[in-house]
């Protein structure tokens, strides 16, 4: 065995099963890798067919503490194998997704390397018939390269040593977004990252503005955690340019994409913006963040 995948879930059977079954799949021989994955459901038991234990080295492992930073790290401390490969339980991997990552390591001689982080393309359920969601999704899906190049990487495609992600703790598991930006931020520091467009593992593009809106309340939930809890003014003056960066963007794509997808961005973005102030107001009263 050489590889170890983690997955974290977290009341999405349905869709791991598509992840699961895309794992089935992949061009490795099953005995040079396991799957752990790890439900972070404190009060429902993930339910799996027999058929993806029988076809995979797979087990499933509770952890209570709530966030997905907190159950990646339960899959690390269980892990076997020399290197670690993160997806979400949303994604449906490439078949030859483990086979890519794994000769990037293979090469790693001098063991320079920290992160190998791969593509994520989107896809949509009727691409012929696009919801304003998904059009918003497809002007600003996953860019890992660009991620790379910032020194960072998302958790939904991530390769790495165990070895390097416990000499940095793991992630934080107090944060429930952004603890992927901060971990890789800390390895990139130290190691290399390396952006590999052949390594492929493909997310749905969300269907429903509602769930970008709460995509975006998560995500401005984890940064107030990891940057501004102490510093109320900063983060005040960062919700106003974020805002701003949203309606320059939406504005920007009149010129540039047809009118109804101009449209589309626009309301997208206003209502992520009335969310973004919505969570703003219940944070700096101590509101959780969200998972």
């Amino acid at each position: 065995m050489i590889l170890s995948l983690i997955i974290p879930t977290y009341n999405d059977s349905d869709r791991l099963e598509l992840c699961l079954n895309a794992l089935i799949k992949q061009d490795i021989d099953h005995s040079r890798f396991e799957v752990i994955v790890v439900d972070n459901d404190p009060y429902m038991d993930l339910k799996i067919s027999k058929y993806f234990f029988d076809n995979l080295n797979l087990q499933i492992v509770k952890e209570f503490s709530p966030g997905s930073y907190a159950a990646r790290n339960k899959g690390i401390e269980l892990a076997k194998a020399e290197i670690i490969a993160f997806t979400d339980s949303d994604c449906i991997p490439d078949n030859d997704w483990l086979t890519n990552g794994i000769k990037y390591f293979q090469r790693d001689t001098l063991k320079k390397i920290g992160i190998v982080a791969g593509n994520v393309p989107l896809f949509f359920k009727d691409p012929k018939k696009l919801t304003y969601a998904e059009i918003y999704e497809k002007y600003t899906g996953f860019d890992f390269e660009s991620y790379v190049k910032e020194g960072s990487c998302g958790a939904g495609n991530w390769f790495s040593y165990k070895s390097v992600l416990k000499d940095f703790g793991g992630f934080n598991p107090k944060l429930k977004s952004n603890g992927d930006t901060d971990l890789s931020k800390r390895i990139s520091r130290k190691y290399e990252i390396k952006f590999a467009p052949d390594v492929i593992v493909r997310h749905p593009a969300r269907y429903y503005v509602k769930d970008i809106v709460y995509k975006y309340r998560r995500l401005i939930g984890g940064t107030f955690q990891r940057r501004f809890n102490s510093q109320p003014l900063e983060f005040f003056i960062y919700i106003i340019q974020f805002s701003l960066r949203r309606l320059r963007f939406s504005l920007k794509k009149f010129f540039t994409v047809p009118l109804i997808e101009s449209w589309a961005i626009f309301v997208v973005c206003m209502a992520i913006n009335f969310g973004v102030w919505k969570e703003y107001f219940y944070l700096i009263r101590g509101g959780e963040t969200k998972r």
